[in-house]
């Protein structure tokens, strides 16, 4: 096999049905927690709090995620005062469109109690 062969699609392998799905999902267990947006030239990084409830829900997120865009790079940074989690979303040229609603989604819970 080939280098080229093995470099995967920039795409996201999920149905129209089970991308609603996942973003209700992620909506419902990151959405409270979200703080903001960082834009990257290849990406994002998304701010929450550093709650361990949040921890194992980004951890949980990128293990999702990772099976339907594997062409993404993920990285979860916590550091003290441990008050912040950041995820950073990268990758080949295209991740970032496929990525771009992604804080909006999160954005959709702000208001909603």
């Amino acid at each position: 096999m080939t280098e080229s062969d093995s470099t995967p699609s920039i795409e996201c392998t999920l149905s129209a049905d089970e991308r609603t799905e996942r973003a209700e999902h992620i909506r419902s267990a990151l959405g409270d927690r979200y703080e903001g947006v960082t834009e990257r030239e290849n990406g994002y990084t998304l701010r929450f709090d550093g709650s361990d409830e949040t921890l194992a829900a980004l951890a949980t997120f990128v293990a999702n995620e990772r099976q339907c865009c594997s062409f993404a790079e993920y990285a979860i940074d916590v550091s003290p005062p441990y008050e912040e989690t950041w995820l950073t979303i990268t990758g080949p040229d295209g991740t970032k469109s496929v990525f771009e609603g992604l804080s909006d989604r999160l954005d959709e819970t702000e208001g909603t109690d």
